[in-house]
């Protein structure tokens, strides 16, 4: 965490067997009440859509106005996020 913002790092398959451990990280940073969120996704290889739908979730409890940040989509996140239409909750990055 740095100032108002929380970056969370993604790595590997973001799958159905890591949505509970995705969500439970995701409520403690809730707890915090950051101002903005960044999703490091460089080194994810899999992204199903439960998961992707959770990361674009968190802009319920941003700022009005504020979508979470998705920074150096791999090739398959980008992609699910674009097909899917999560992307349009949040803020892609290169």
């Amino acid at each position: 965490m740095t100032g108002e913002t929380v970056t969370v790092v993604l790595r590997g398959e973001l799958d159905v067997t890591i949505e509970g451990f995705l969500r439970g990280r995701l409520s403690r940073i809730h707890a915090m009440e950051p101002s903005r969120l960044v999703f490091e996704t460089a080194q994810v290889t899999y992204l199903d859509c439960a998961s992707a739908r959770l990361i674009a979730g968190t802009g319920d409890w941003l700022p009005a106005g504020v979508k979470p940040v998705v920074s150096s989509p791999s090739p398959i996140v980008r992609r699910v996020l674009q097909a899917s239409g999560i992307g349009a909750f949040c803020e892609l990055r290169p």
